[in-house]
């Protein structure tokens, strides 16, 4: 991982941004990893919802928040005008939905419904999941499954 980061951040760090030639300190350098590995930590322990952003009206599904970074004030953010924050959990989803993130501070769930604005049902509900399996950091899940760990 430490690899990985250095090789994203090291060229970064010498080209720079400017004609400046004060080059970072080994510390800095170490810093910047260190905070980057924090950013990438794993959450441990039982989900805990921090929030929620409800499309079901309109679009059939419900973002749950649960990585700590999600705040109230980011999470407000991010749900912004295109549903409605809540600092509940979703309502609860018989088709499943697509976990991005799994395990890091950043964790998120998208439900899918099938009922509201746009109802994902039959065959739209699998292939909902496998575009959500195609996805490096996505994994299709059920609530039983994420939360009870069944």
């Amino acid at each position: 991982m430490k690899t990985l980061l250095l090789v994203l951040i090291l060229p970064l760090v010498l080209v720079g941004c400017g004609q400046n030639n004060n080059l970072p300190t080994q510390d800095d350098i170490d810093e910047g990893i260190e905070v980057a590995e924090d950013m990438l930590q794993e959450i441990e322990g039982e989900y805990q919802v921090r929030g929620s952003c409800n499309t079901i009206n309109d679009k059939s599904h419900c973002l749950d928040y649960i990585g700590s970074f999600w705040t109230e004030q980011q999470m407000e953010l991010n749900c912004g005008a295109a549903g409605t924050f809540s600092k509940n959990t979703c309502p609860y989803s018989n088709n499943g939905g697509c976990q991005a993130g799994a395990g890091t501070i950043t964790e998120s769930v998208v439900w899918s419904y099938d009922y509201g604005g746009q109802p994902i049902t039959g065959e739209n509900v699998k292939y909902e999941a496998m575009a959500c399996d195609a996805n490096p950091l996505g994994k299709w899940v059920t609530p039983d499954r994420l939360f009870l760990n069944n």
